[in-house]
């Protein structure tokens, strides 16, 4: 994801980043089917869906 997003792959970004999605897991707007691996949860939408 730090890649992606364009930031540094170190630890303290990569901590970071992981702690962010496992809060969007908690709120139910991403699943995290395996460990590590996170995608949109059903229901969600994706960008330029429902705007």
């Amino acid at each position: 994801m730090a890649v992606c997003f364009g930031l540094e792959v170190v630890p303290t970004k990569v901590e970071a980043l992981r702690s962010k999605a496992k809060r969007m897991v908690a709120r139910g707007w991403l699943v995290e089917p395996v460990p590590g691996r996170f995608s949109l949860s059903q229901g969600v939408a994706g960008q330029g869906d429902g705007w």
